[in-house]
């Protein structure tokens, strides 16, 4: 949704970011697999090779604070894409949040932003059912 904001350099250390939050809780389930590879896609980006960038450094490649929240709402999304956000993943969210200098009153409401999405997307889902 908000990818196209982001230059070619934050789309790659996005796509290794997300990679590194799928993986966070050891298991990467088919949903997780799937939003992440559509956003791959969207990004133009087909993968992140070996990129052996710590969360930190990556999270230090977005520029602006537009780019850091656009980057942020989209793991937030994937995060909550297999309807299981787990300590680990909060744990990873929390640290990136921190080296992108996101506040807590920032991750808050953007939280709230995501599953708000996320609550309106199954709505929308379930009113387009036979």
């Amino acid at each position: 949704m908000f990818l196209n904001m982001l230059d070619i350099d934050e789309k790659r250390a996005f796509a290794v970011l997300a990679e590194k939050m799928i993986e966070a809780d050891g298991i990467v389930v088919g949903r997780e697999a799937a939003v992440l590879a559509s956003l791959k896609a969207e990004m133009g980006v087909a993968g992140s090779g070996d990129d052996q960038r710590s969360t930190a450094e990556l999270a230090r490649v977005f520029k602006d604070r537009r780019s850091r929240v656009a980057a942020f709402l989209e793991l937030l999304g994937l995060a909550y894409s297999d309807a299981n956000f787990d300590f680990q993943e909060q744990t990873m969210l929390a640290s990136v949040a921190r080296d992108m200098g996101l506040g807590n009153d920032d991750t808050v409401v953007l939280e709230r932003w995501v599953r708000d999405h996320v609550a309106h997307i199954r709505s929308a889902m379930v009113l387009m059912r036979d």
